[in-house]
């Protein structure tokens, strides 16, 4: 009944939340482009993506099941990334257009410079939410099958039909201008200023930005992972209501019993009895229900006193679990789902955690040719996480800011599937970001610039981009904070954060900074690798 309640509740808030999101993406849109035609496009890439990826989870859920909060996956990324990528591919086309180059000409350098960074940047992100698959939890792999449907879909949808859009539109691209400084892009605004800004006092800015992700992150000391439960809910939930006065008013978390089975146990009468008298000794077991013999087999309930998804259920369980019997006994239920499950994410998520950190710095490296930048890109990354987890765990947990993220019920704990996908997604968004700045720091390196000067430059043609698409993408999550299920306003809260602080204070002071202080070193890496890296 709570799983019912909970997957109606999130197909109403998923339809409130994009009838949010989708006509505001618009409108901004609208501003940052400056034009009604060229707004139009980065909107039509993104709910391709989302339809795409409901066709491709249709037909993965023929196959396997698939989890209803890949929905808001799928939504959320679609529209980020269809439009994050189509922002870059319509800015270069513009910008090759005003250059004075023809529109075919045009079209085949946009795709040459800025298509091949949305291939890599696609591929820096598929890499990564494919981990989501490495576990063990339906809930999990179907958010790691709608990343990379999403991924897929995006890419394919900048790459290939987008192109072929603005060839046929060419200088009409501009029409129905609404903004016009929007149009032209300057070779020296105020993200290059910001850039020489940062770069002429690069530790000053350091410590200042470490200091503020340490702040953030401190909150995270008090973190406590657990599972979704009625009180995910609203509060006045007919569901979530029913459960809380069943755990106030009866003894014991009798709706969700401990369920022993042993095999071949009506055979050993004895034995039974002894068991049951150690069961009911261990902590928090409030009753032990005579055993039920069915063929050979038996069946013992016990009741807790213990919430059955929680640190501490998983500990009464080890204790069942570690009874000193010959009979072999089977423990299940609710509260052994959840030790079972947080068995596998614990024992999967190192595998993860390896997989992201070795491809990423794989895949950047083949990109940038350095073996400096990858290795940074990853520990800015894990900065950004720390800070975003230790805010998830300030509001979450301690009950802060409601009146920003809505009423929810404090339970003490913060989904652990959810974490590792809020931590997933927004690595992945990171990298994207990280990859549309290096790609023009190199790409105005290699031109001839100075370190200086291509960081400057880098900057100022893609922070314009990097900090829109993560406005939008951010206004796309933060509609999920209308939503009544705590686990989506988590979602939803989480990326948002992550996202607006990855594209301020990490890419906009810290890359710079660092980048001035290690100078030439950026694009240092052995000789004998460096025939390995793609040409650009």
């Amino acid at each position: 009944m709570i799983n019912e309640a909970i997957n109606t509740k999130i197909s109403k808030d998923l339809a409130l939340a994009e009838s949010i999101s989708v006509p505001l993406t618009f409108i901004l849109l609208i501003f940052i482009f400056g034009g009604l035609i060229s707004s139009a496009m980065p909107l039509v890439v993104g709910l391709s993506a989302i339809l795409g990826t409901f066709l491709i989870l249709y037909l993965i859920s023929l196959a396997t099941g698939v989890s209803i909060f890949a929905l808001n996956l799928t939504t959320g990324m679609g529209l980020g990334l269809g439009i994050d990528y189509s922002l870059l591919i319509v800015n270069r086309f513009r910008e090759e257009l005003h250059s004075g180059k023809s529109v075919e000409e045009s079209v085949a350098r946009t795709v040459a410079t800025a298509g091949r960074t949305v291939f890599f940047s696609g591929l820096t992100v598929l890499v990564t939410v494919v981990s989501l698959m490495f576990f063990p939890l339906m809930f999990l792999k179907s958010f790691g099958y709608a990343g990379v449907g999403v991924v897929f879909t995006a890419v394919f949808g900048a790459l290939v039909p987008l192109p072929a859009i603005l060839a046929m539109l060419g200088t009409r691209v501009d029409k129905f201008v609404v903004r016009k400084s929007a149009i032209t892009p300057k070779e020296d605004g105020r993200w290059a200023q910001t850039a020489r800004f940062v770069m002429k006092r690069p530790v000053a800015v350091v410590t200042f930005a470490v200091i503020i992700l340490a702040i953030l992150a401190t909150p995270i000391k008090n973190i406590v992972f657990s599972e979704v439960d009625s009180r995910a809910l609203p509060a006045n939930n007919k569901a979530a209501i029913a459960s809380a006065i069943s755990n106030k008013e009866f003894d014991g978390q009798s709706a969700n019993p401990i369920e022993i089975i042993i095999p071949g146990g009506a055979a050993h009468q004895d034995q039974l009895l002894s068991y049951s008298s150690a069961l009911s000794k261990v902590k928090g077991i409030v009753n032990v229900a005579a055993p039920q013999i069915a063929g050979n087999d038996a069946r013992i309930s016990a009741i807790s006193s213990i919430s059955p998804r929680t640190n501490a259920a998983e500990s009464q369980i080890d204790a069942v679990r570690a009874i000193p019997t010959s009979l072999k006994p089977l423990v299940g239920g609710t509260a052994a789902e959840y030790t079972d499950t947080q068995g596998g994410i614990s024992r999967t998520l190192p595998w993860a955690l390896g997989w992201i950190a070795l491809s990423v710095l794989i895949l950047l490296f083949l990109y940038t040719g350095s073996i400096i930048l990858p290795i940074k890109a990853v520990i800015l990354n894990i900065l950004s996480l720390s800070a975003t987890i230790g805010a998830l765990s300030w509001i979450f947990i301690d009950g802060h800011l409601t009146w920003l993220v809505g009423s929810f019920t404090k339970t003490g704990s913060i989904d652990t599937s959810m974490v590792i996908l809020i931590c997933v997604v927004t690595f992945g968004l990171s990298m994207d970001y990280e990859v549309f700045l290096l790609s023009r720091i190199k790409e105005e390196h290699d031109a001839g610039r100075s370190n200086v000067d291509a960081v400057a430059t880098g900057l100022q043609r893609s922070a314009r981009i990097i900090t829109s698409a993560a406005i939008l993408l951010a206004v796309v999550f933060a509609a999920f904070l209308t939503s009544g299920v705590t686990n989506i306003k988590t979602l939803g809260f989480g990326v948002a954060f992550a996202i607006l602080l990855d594209s301020t204070l990490v890419r906009a002071l810290l890359v710079p900074a660092l980048m001035r202080l290690f100078g030439e070193r950026n694009w240092w890496a052995p000789k004998a690798l460096k025939r390995f890296t793609i040409s650009h």
